[in-house]
């Protein structure tokens, strides 16, 4: 897990840096993006938040005797709640869609580098 993560965060580091580019060399999109690297600061906070959360469960798996805590899903939510409101309240300085369509990158490229992760490790031969 934590190879899919580090693979999926240095591919977030690539869009961030992109981002950052089109900033500075377009100005008529900055809002764009800019909205685009503060939801994939967001994405990025909730992959981290998630993957606490399994860690815990598994902990919590191991140990009968531990309890569930709450709020995982809540967390999330509550920070791309946080990021739309203030898209809202700043359409000038964030783009809306931009930072909701930021928001929801990780998973995919969560799901992109398990893809990869489970190709290389099929062919490598072993088994």
């Amino acid at each position: 897990m934590d190879n899919m993560i580090k693979s999926a965060m240095r591919w977030l580091l690539y869009l961030l840096s992109a981002c950052l580019i089109l900033w500075a060399v377009f100005p008529e999109l900055k809002s764009v993006a800019l909205g685009l690297a503060a939801g994939f600061a967001v994405s990025a906070m909730n992959a981290f938040l998630l993957k606490r959360r399994v860690g815990m469960i598994a902990e919590a798996a191991i140990q009968e005797g531990a309890k569930k805590k709450g709020m995982g899903f809540g967390n999330r939510i509550a920070s791309v709640l946080l990021l739309a409101m203030i898209a809202y309240k700043y359409p000038d300085i964030l783009n809306m869609p931009a930072a909701l369509i930021g928001s929801m990158v990780m998973p995919f490229l969560l799901l992109a580098a398990a893809i990869v992760h489970t190709l290389k490790e099929n062919s490598s031969g072993k088994g």
